[in-house]
């Protein structure tokens, strides 16, 4: 954990939401990402206590940032940092 604000593509890949920083980019500039119901850009800091949808290519899940994860946060930590709202399963086409 730390105090530091992240831009929204490095906090999706440092909470393994994504598999890259690249493809959270990706993500943002499709429109497959939202902070607090507004589509984000790729530049955009996220504090704790913000809310994060990600539309993914068949699933739809949105989560509350706890904390801000440091550099080297494990999975398992980084499922600690944040809480599910919503998970749903979709036949959207997301960003991919």
């Amino acid at each position: 954990m730390t105090d530091e604000v992240l831009r929204v593509d490095v906090l999706l890949h440092r909470l393994c939401l994504t598999k890259s920083r690249s493809e959270a980019k990706a993500a943002c500039e499709a429109g497959a990402v939202k902070v607090d119901g507004k589509a984000a850009r790729p530049s955009d800091a996220v504090p704790p206590g913000k809310r994060i949808e990600v539309r993914y290519p068949s699933r739809t899940l949105e989560v509350e940032l706890l904390a801000t994860p440091g550099k080297s946060t494990s999975k398992k930590q980084a499922r600690e940092l944040y809480r599910v709202l919503r998970d749903e399963r979709t036949g959207d086409d997301g960003w991919a």
